[in-house]
């Protein structure tokens, strides 16, 4: 039971991660491709995405019941929103 909890912990974190990575990503594209609106969405996505995996990580630390599912869902559909508007930008251009 221990070792589901940790699992669940860590694939939290990874999760987290990767979509901060990612929309880091698509930052510095819309910033080097200088489309202004993709900047600013995805400066305050990877903003949020930051503090969703500082929570995460301190759900480890306080050894929570398990991860918040709200807030893995959160971190998901705020990748795929970037993600899409990145690429629905990208079409129009």
């Amino acid at each position: 039971m221990q070792e589901t909890n940790m699992v669940r912990y860590i694939l939290a974190i990874a999760l987290s991660l990767a979509a901060s990575v990612a929309c880091g990503a698509i930052f510095v594209f819309s910033l080097i491709q200088q489309i202004a609106l993709v900047e600013m969405a995805a400066s305050l996505v990877t903003a949020l995405q930051v503090y969703f995996l500082s929570s995460a990580i301190v759900d480890l630390f306080e050894k929570a019941k398990r991860p918040s599912r709200l807030r893995t869902s959160l971190v998901v559909l705020f990748t795929v929103f970037l993600v899409a508007f990145y690429s629905f930008m990208q079409y129009f251009r």
